[in-house]
């Protein structure tokens, strides 16, 4: 009996079951890192090149207004203005532009279970928002160390603000990812509409020089609100232009974050088996 229970075989252990929660993170997880890989890994410069691409935007802008805006620009350098406006800008935009194709480069990955097409749109968005993020505090890093004035009083609130334009770009990106499956022509439209939005968001340009008739238009913008909060909190002297308002920003947060939920749920078996 001996020399059976030697070959005896073990018993395989039991894994606990993995909750929702659980498998969408691994699921998203392993996307990110595939994402990684694809656009990164072949090069041995693309991360130094995903970090001056923005930091070489801000410096040709400077080059071309510096010099005008600084003697018009309340309470706040037209450097650190940029910083807060450009590279929030391109975050959003880059994923909102990545989220388009994102079903037709992981199509072979939506026929396992557990990856849905929503987990794309989160793996590239989070992908943009750290790049950018990362750049965004070496290029501040950079202005202290030249001496450039940013206030620290109001960090956890300008946190704040980031998480609402990842909020905010989540569902932008998500119902653009299930219109441009269901429409190829879209990516053509979005060129067009991103730069309308570059221009009415602020980005690069105070919204104090738009005429008071006209601001009423750019203010249904709201990344024009969030790059407004964004400057006053680095530098609490520079005025808020009127209108500015953080619960705006939240009820459209909330909105296209509801829609895009609502269109992934409803269409996701659609979106998986398109061709």
């Amino acid at each position: 009996m001996s020399d059976n229970s030697e070959f005896q075989l073990k018993r395989l252990p039991r894994f606990k079951p993995r909750g929702g929660i659980e498998v969408m993170y691994a699921s998203i997880r392993a996307l990110f890192l595939r994402e990684l890989q694809t656009r990164f890994g072949h090069y041995r410069i693309g991360y130094v090149w995903a970090l001056l691409e923005p930091a070489l935007n801000v410096i040709f802008m400077l080059i071309l207004f510096g010099a005008i805006v600084k003697r018009v620009l309340p309470g706040i350098d037209y450097t650190i203005f940029l910083l807060n406006g450009i590279l929030p800008y391109f975050a959003f935009m880059r994923s909102v532009t990545q989220s388009i194709p994102a079903i037709e480069a992981n199509r072979g990955l939506l026929s396992y279970r557990n990856v849905r097409p929503i987990d794309t749109v989160i793996a590239r968005t989070g992908l943009e928002f750290v790049l950018y993020f990362v750049c965004y505090l070496l290029l501040s890093a950079v202005m202290l160390w030249i001496g450039f004035s940013i206030s620290f009083s109001f960090i956890p609130t300008l946190l704040f603000y980031w998480l609402c334009l990842i909020g905010l770009t989540l569902g932008v990106a998500s119902i653009m990812m299930v219109v441009g499956e269901l429409s190829k022509e879209i990516g053509k439209l979005v060129s067009s509409v991103s730069i309308i939005l570059y221009f009415m968001s602020g980005a690069m340009f105070p919204l104090h020089f738009v005429p008071e008739q006209y601001l009423k238009y750019f203010m249904w913008n709201p990344l024009a609100h969030l790059f407004e909060l964004m400057r006053n909190a680095v530098s609490p002297n520079y005025h808020v232009v009127q209108g500015a308002s953080l619960g705006y920003v939240l009820i459209c947060m909330l909105v296209v974050l509801f829609l895009g939920l609502l269109l992934n749920q409803s269409l996701s078996e659609r979106l998986m088996k398109t061709k």
